[in-house]
């Protein structure tokens, strides 16, 4: 027969267990959430009062983690299904608040899909006759063949959205950079920077770097064409000179060493229509594009397609959060919604978010 003394030692040791048992799932939900970059030990709302900022940046990093996991599971296409529209509309959301840029989960979600890029660049790329295209952050664009890779606006905000380190992984796999137009959203400083270091040359208009006498300053009245002998093959390039307002857009088509012609537009944005004036044939003066990355706020966007005739567009300049505000930050959900319900063009498009890639056939 057990004494009280036992019994009490057994009561004690049970409720221990029971206890233990009851904060499993607590101490598993607080791992889980912490992993989430939430306060530690977080269960109730009233934690976040009084700390609106803090609020959000969290919610990002859920909002931002399943938009990741969605868009891997869902790689662009020519018709966007549901999950990857509400994924592209969860990004929407986070790059529509206040201060997106200063948001720690926005930096990570950045680096996170700069990461998949770097990771695929350094696979083989074995397809001869093939094309993938790649979108970094904003406008900045890689095109790759199994030759030669080549990037248009590659930007990081100066290291402020790309850390200065993975932009350098970056640079080491391309070939040739252009440059559209001298906006602090385009052309880039550190990059300019790494490139130099990494003897990779750069192509831009006139105002670009100006005073950078490495840097291949190109700006011509009209269609102008030439050749770019590299190690890796010879590349034709046909400049035009666009224009954003007053400011000197040079918008590049590349035939690369494969015969693959790719073209990025900048921001060419001429209210007054002088460019369209001598755009609106140079499908006839241009070997046939077959991928074409233009502004998805570009004004007069038919009249470009028309003008251009690409086999497929590729849009770029949505969510730019370094310098525009938030009126001026173009969603995703509006370049759908314009596709869907503004635009004439038949021309298939895709829309890609930050560190996708999409390989043209």
């Amino acid at each position: 027969m057990r004494n009280k003394s036992q019994t009490h030692v057994g009561n004690v040791w049970r409720l221990l267990v029971a206890m233990a048992i009851m904060l499993l799932p607590v101490t598993a939900f607080s791992q889980e959430v912490k992993n989430r970059h939430v306060v530690e030990g977080h269960r109730y709302l009233k934690e976040y009062w009084g700390q609106p900022e803090l609020y959000l940046q969290h919610q990002a990093y859920y909002m931002l983690d399943l938009a990741d996991k969605a868009l891997n599971e869902n790689p662009p296409q020519a018709n966007v299904n549901l999950d990857r529209e509400m994924a592209l509309l969860m990004i929407d959301a986070v790059t529509h608040e206040p201060a997106p840029k200063d948001n720690p989960a926005v930096k990570d979600f950045l680096a996170k899909r700069m990461n998949r890029v770097i990771e695929d660049l350094a696979k083989p790329f074995k397809n001869k006759k093939g094309l993938r295209v790649y979108k970094l952050y904003n406008c900045g664009m890689l095109f790759r063949t199994r030759d030669m890779t080549i990037a248009v606006d590659l930007n990081g905000r100066d290291g402020m959205l790309i850390s200065d380190d993975v932009m350098e992984k970056i640079v080491d796999k391309i070939d040739i950079l252009f440059y559209t137009h001298n906006h602090s959203d385009h052309a880039d400083n550190h990059v300019r920077e790494i490139c130099h270091k990494k003897h990779v040359p750069i192509y831009a208009t006139d105002e670009i770097f100006a005073a950078d006498a490495a840097v291949h300053h190109v700006r011509y009245n009209d269609l102008h064409t030439f050749g770019i002998e590299h190690s890796k093959g010879t590349v034709s390039v046909n400049v035009l000179p666009g224009h954003q307002s007053e400011v000197q857009n040079n918008i590049w088509i590349v035939t690369m060493p494969n015969g693959k012609v790719v073209g990025a537009t900048g921001d060419q944005w001429k209210e007054e229509k002088a460019d369209l004036k001598w755009l609106r044939d140079i499908h006839t003066r241009l070997p046939k594009i077959d991928v074409l990355a233009m502004d998805c706020w570009i004004h007069d966007y038919d009249e470009h397609v028309d003008a251009f005739r690409p086999r497929v567009l590729v849009t770029q300049h949505e969510n730019e959060i370094g310098a525009h505000g938030i009126d001026h930050r173009e969603a995703y959900w509006m370049t759908m919604y314009k596709n869907k319900h503004f635009h004439k063009s038949t021309t298939p498009y895709v829309i890609m978010a930050w560190g996708e890639w999409y390989d043209y056939k």
